[in-house]
């Protein structure tokens, strides 16, 4: 069986832009939603998936790279 790696759109913009944060999030929200769907499917409650891929988002984290200027 064939498994097609998910595609996330490329940003339009510069991560300075403005929409640069909401572009990122409309490109990962179907991707978000799939996962959810799959532990619902397993067997897992939503809200405690949903939490669940929070903390361990927050955990992925680091500080922001400070420039050489």
């Amino acid at each position: 069986m064939l498994i097609r790696e998910p595609v996330v759109e490329k940003p339009k913009n510069a991560i300075r832009h403005s929409s640069y944060e909401t572009e990122c999030r409309e490109a990962l929200r179907p991707h978000l939603e799939a996962v959810l769907d799959l532990a619902v499917k397993a067997g897992w409650d939503r809200n405690m998936a949903s939490y669940s891929l929070m903390y361990l988002a927050a955990k992925t984290t680091r500080p922001a790279e400070r420039s050489a200027a």
